[in-house]
């Protein structure tokens, strides 16, 4: 066997050619010695490749990785502005600005309801997020939740965050339905919930889609084995003795903003028994988060609309920030142009243009407190009026989350 060259010893395709000239002539030599002591010499070689494979299969989880990942996006972002900015660097500042909200709008079209707008987050699961079961680890999807946030918020948020402003999670719920196998390719679906006066919700799908040999029943939902499940085991929930729809639940406090934000939150108490509460009539009230893990569990046996496989559900609890002052979730919403119709999105954009980017900072700011309630004039009420019974609806589903934990600091004084 001839011998390598420093060189050339650090090339992996010389490393696969030197291990099968080893193969071969251990397989042919009739002298056991001989093979030996040719196996010894290639074992250097083979630990060479064996860490330039186990590199590359944890090339996302080296140092920074995850920095890369989150910040691409942004950077990406930054990068398509500079371009639209550059080519128009020889026009006036008018004629700038209205490139550059041209530019936003088509981040995020204008007059769009926001509780129908899903942002997709394409993602595999590789050996260094799954565990030694060979699913994606538990630990794996808030990290994976990082990226979808950030890239929901450059695509639903983009004045808010030129701005300046900020969003911070405020607390996280997951359930795990199934698992996802290593090497899946998988998708986190984000959608926004709804919102009150200072919290918005937000919820994430991690699903799959089936390979196209095991689509049996076709492309129509109702269809699919799953499907059928769900319909026939969906459960009857009753409130009270009355028997409440999913629909028609009550609603929760008004999603209007108060001159006053709030301060404090109350805990809810702890959810009643499932079976009395969703199995049978009771008397028992249902609660928040049993209304949440009956939402759950119906997603267990209920694929998505285009026949997407559920594995995994997250809610989460954001609060918009600017700076250390909390934004109401309504003005943010408002400020990019999404509204119950399309007339009232656009109309709340042309208000915030109106005001420019100085006008809506001083408004994210605290300004917003100032604007009398009713007659109209808080505008970014005005945009979404026509929402208020589906937001309510939405979010008195998922607000166990936030009540759980806020219950959660109590408990070690109970």
């Amino acid at each position: 066997m001839s011998a390598l060259s420093p060189s050339q010893r650090k090339s992996p395709s010389a490393l696969l050619h030197t291990l099968q000239n080893t193969l071969h002539l251990t397989l042919t030599n009739p002298s056991p010695i001989a093979a030996l002591r040719l196996s010894l010499r290639v074992l250097p070689h083979l630990a060479k490749l064996a860490a330039y494979i186990l590199i590359i299969l944890n090339v996302r989880s080296l140092p920074f990785g995850w920095h890369i990942k989150l910040f691409w996006p942004v950077a990406k972002l930054r990068w398509l502005a500079w371009c639209a900015r550059l080519r128009t660097l020889s026009l006036s500042s008018a004629t700038r600005e209205a490139a550059a909200c041209k530019f936003l709008d088509e981040l995020s079209p204008v007059g769009q309801n926001p509780l129908d707008k899903t942002v997709v987050t394409k993602a595999w699961a590789g050996p260094d997020d799954c565990d030694y079961n060979w699913h994606l680890s538990n630990s794996s999807y808030p990290k994976i939740l990082d990226l979808a946030r950030m890239k929901s918020a450059l695509t639903i948020f983009p004045y808010y965050v030129r701005s300046g402003g900020w969003i911070a999670l405020a607390g996280t719920h997951f359930h795990f339905l199934r698992e996802i196998p290593i090497f899946a390719r998988y998708e986190v679906r984000t959608q926004i919930v709804g919102w009150d006066s200072k919290w918005f919700y937000i919820v994430h799908r991690f699903v799959t889609h089936r390979k196209p040999s095991s689509r049996s029943a076709g492309s129509d939902p109702e269809k699919t084995p799953s499907a059928q499940v769900a319909m026939s085991t969906a459960p009857t929930i009753y409130e009270n003795g009355v028997l409440l729809n999913a629909a028609s639940a009550a609603p929760i406090p008004a999603i209007h903003t108060p001159s006053t934000p709030l301060t404090g939150l109350t805990p809810s108490p702890s959810s009643t028994n499932l079976q009395a509460a969703f199995l049978r009539p009771s008397t028992a009230p249902i609660t928040s988060n049993t209304m949440l893990a009956a939402a759950a569990a119906k997603a267990a046996v209920t694929p998505e609309l285009d026949g997407a496989t559920i594995h995994c559900v997250s809610v989460n609890v954001l609060v918009f920030k600017y700076g250390r002052i909390t934004v109401p979730p309504a003005l943010v919403v408002a400020g990019e142009g999404l509204g119950a119709t399309p007339a009232q999105g656009t109309a709340a954009r042309e208000r915030a243009l109106a005001l420019g980017l100085g006008g809506m900072r001083e408004l994210y700011r605290g300004a917003w407190r100032a604007v009398p309630e009713g007659g109209g004039e808080r505008w970014w009420e005005e945009a979404t009026r026509g929402l208020e019974r589906r937001v309510e609806r939405r979010v008195r589903k998922v607000m166990g989350v936030r009540e759980g934990l806020d219950g959660a600091l109590e408990v070690k004084g109970l």
